[in-house]
């Protein structure tokens, strides 16, 4: 049976929600449904190739009305008749605000209706009375709605809890093409703090660089701060590092690095941490870095906060904060730093945690999509 994934977010913009596309796709084409993508082009072709078909929509990539209409407007020219075979995969919010309003776009229709929820958006479409109204119809329209956490899920089913049997969690994994990478062994770490999430309040860089401060000069000396990901906040960018020089600590923001350099900051890291922070409706759904980081060995740090707890067994692959605690953020900080044997501990079990519980091919199945 066909399979269509809409997104309004996709390769080579690098994101949560890209990768899980990316890597759902690749599995349902693996198992012989023809695939098909619909995503934006952000102005230039992705010179990769997929093992799946790429139809690119002239638009941004954005969720307003245009890039909406855009992505409607691109389906109706291609299932003129109003009609597809298979199943839709609304796998962003994007797509999904499309379907909401669908007496007024009368989108196509298909054999099965499935919707990815990955975490904020749960919030925002139910924040205005209208859109909940029309969230909740879409809901119970769908033959399967996929969250990506315990966490998300009760948010959904507090919505609308005549949904329960049509939610099931299908969380992210590691990316395919990392799989049969190893990890180093803590003797060629570095002392250095790895963050990696766009710069944005929400992911918390502000909290991170305040904890190291909180260090005995001694050990802060000793430690390097790296922020990987885009700038979505130029002037947090500035107070983050304005307030490193201010404090002497030793900082870079590197901005986006491609996949083998992710791969490489994450063998390198002592420690990667994700002190995330809920910001208006925005909240982490689950948290993919993690998951990559305890792969490749790397003990993780998480604040309690959305589906952080998810991503990790607290006290045996990572340590768990709560949310604006920095006294205990640099605590966990510093314990891994200075027990290297702990730290070994930790990576050995995240990287079993994460290949014995997280596959993409399971997420498929889930949402019978194989």
């Amino acid at each position: 049976m066909p399979v269509h994934y809409l997104t309004h977010e996709f390769s080579p913009f690098q994101g949560g929600i890209s990768l899980y596309v990316e890597e759902m796709a690749r599995v349902t084409a693996a198992c012989g449904a023809e695939t098909t993508v619909w995503a934006p082009d952000y102005g230039y072709l992705n010179p990769d190739e997929f093992p799946f078909e790429v139809n690119r929509v002239k638009m941004r990539g954005k969720h307003d009305w245009i890039c909406r209409w855009k992505m409607g407007r691109a389906l109706t020219r291609n299932f003129p008749g109003g009609k597809l075979d298979g199943t839709i995969v609304l796998a962003e919010p994007g797509p999904i605000r499309w379907w909401m309003y669908e007496g007024l776009n009368r989108p196509p229709a298909a054999d099965r209706l499935v919707l990815i929820l990955h975490g904020s958006e749960v919030q925002k479409l139910a924040a205005l009375p209208h859109r909940r109204v029309l969230f909740k119809r879409l809901l119970k329209r769908a033959d399967v709605i996929g969250v990506v956490s315990q966490h998300i899920r009760k948010m959904v089913l507090s919505i609308c809890p005549e949904i329960k049997g049509q939610v099931v969690v299908v969380p992210g994994a590691i990316r395919s093409s990392w799989q049969k990478e190893k990890a180093p062994k803590w003797k060629y770490r570095r002392l250095e703090v790895l963050q990696v999430g766009r710069v944005h309040p929400r992911k918390g860089q502000l909290e991170l660089v305040r904890a190291i401060s909180y260090m005995p000069k001694a050990l802060r000396e000793k430690i390097s701060v790296r922020l990987i990901g885009p700038i979505s906040r130029e002037g947090y960018a500035v107070e983050i590092n304005n307030f490193a020089e201010d404090n002497q600590i030793d900082l870079k923001i590197a901005g986006s690095v491609d996949e083998s350099g992710l791969m490489e900051a994450y063998k390198q890291a002592s420690v990667v941490v994700m002190p995330s922070q809920p910001y208006k409706t925005s909240v982490e759904g689950l948290g993919i870095v993690l998951l990559e980081a305890q792969h490749f060995g790397c003990p993780v740090i998480g604040t309690d906060s959305g589906g952080i707890r998810e991503a990790m067994i607290p006290d045996e692959t990572g340590l768990l904060v709560p949310v604006g605690n920095t006294d205990a953020l640099a605590h966990c900080i510093g314990r891994i730093l200075q027990n290297p044997g702990l730290a070994d501990e930790m990576g050995f079990r995240g990287a079993g945690f994460v290949r014995e519980e997280f596959s993409w091919e399971k997420n498929v199945r889930l949402l019978g999509l194989s």
